[in-house]
């Protein structure tokens, strides 16, 4: 950096305090000015959190639609920024400000809103139940039907504990998409007991159904005996009835399976049924 600023004679002339001041002063004045830069290049990046970032988070963190979605109206030009058809996917927006049209419809920003619930065994967590007279979540909280919060992962039917349910896809996205490291936490009952090497081998991932017709190995995780036939189990993904495979993979039956945490956010002592307010940062810190 000396170099930067040295040139032949100095060494004279900062026997002079005015002209030494006005060196010091002058090298100051540039290292703040290279600061402000940097600081401007962190104020439009596109993951910053003062409402700037790409076209295609900014469809979804306005839960217009999934990150995948609005890419492809972003390509087909489905979408307008301040009058004009952007193809761009990362071309930078501020939602705050930036009027953003899709197909014809002004997007306004919504009030996102997050809820922790304690879903209780025997209901299912997606809106739309898979047989004739079975029971929902949203039979227990309907105004979150209501209000287009969607379940943040899922329970299956049989499994109780931890569900958070919002409409912010931007946030859904981040705690279960497929690049999610948001750790899930359970406690599992059995009717029998893992071997040693089973333990070993359940916690290195096995190959598992994928609930789509097709197999994939799951990815490392953490097993614990606890108690007699009792496990902990922390996961970073969340696979169709992940826990129940990987457990009868080796022919155990789970009788029991409680979600008591996600994240940072534990279900606390709340009831079967109840649900209480949070913030993302509740989740993820």
């Amino acid at each position: 950096m000396a170099a930067l600023f040295y040139w032949p004679g100095i060494d004279r002339l900062l026997r002079h305090k005015t002209v030494c001041f006005f060196y010091v002063y002058l090298i100051l004045y540039f290292l703040v000015m290279i600061k402000k830069t940097e600081k401007t290049k962190k104020e439009v990046n596109y993951n910053s959190k003062d409402g700037v970032c790409a076209l295609y988070r900014a469809l979804s963190k306005m839960s217009v639609c999934s990150r995948t979605a609005a890419k492809e109206l972003i390509i087909g030009g489905e979408v307008k920024v301040n009058g004009k058809i952007i193809n761009n996917l990362t071309y930078p927006v501020n939602v705050k400000r930036d009027k953003i049209i899709v197909k014809g419809s002004l997007v306004k920003e919504k009030k996102l809103q997050y809820m922790a619930f304690n879903k209780p065994a025997g209901y299912e967590t997606s809106a739309r139940s898979s047989a004739k007279n079975s029971k929902t979540i949203y039979d227990i909280i309907p105004f979150a039907k209501e209000k287009n919060l969607n379940p943040v992962g899922r329970l299956d039917k049989d499994s109780h504990g931890l569900i958070i349910l919002t409409n912010d896809n931007e946030f859904l996205n981040d705690v279960s998409g497929s690049e999610s490291k948001i750790s899930k936490y359970y406690k599992v009952k059995t009717d029998l007991e893992l071997s040693e090497d089973q333990l070993v081998e359940f916690s290195e991932g096995i190959v598992i159904d994928d609930g789509r017709g097709d197999t994939v190995k799951t990815k490392p995780c953490k097993i614990r005996h606890v108690a007699e036939c009792m496990y902990s189990i922390i996961l970073a993904e969340g696979l169709n009835r992940q826990i129940r495979k990987m457990f009868a993979y080796f022919d155990i039956k789970v009788v029991d399976l409680f979600r008591y945490k996600i994240g940072s956010l534990e279900i606390g002592g709340i009831k079967d049924g109840e649900y209480f307010y949070i913030k993302p940062a509740d989740v993820i810190k």
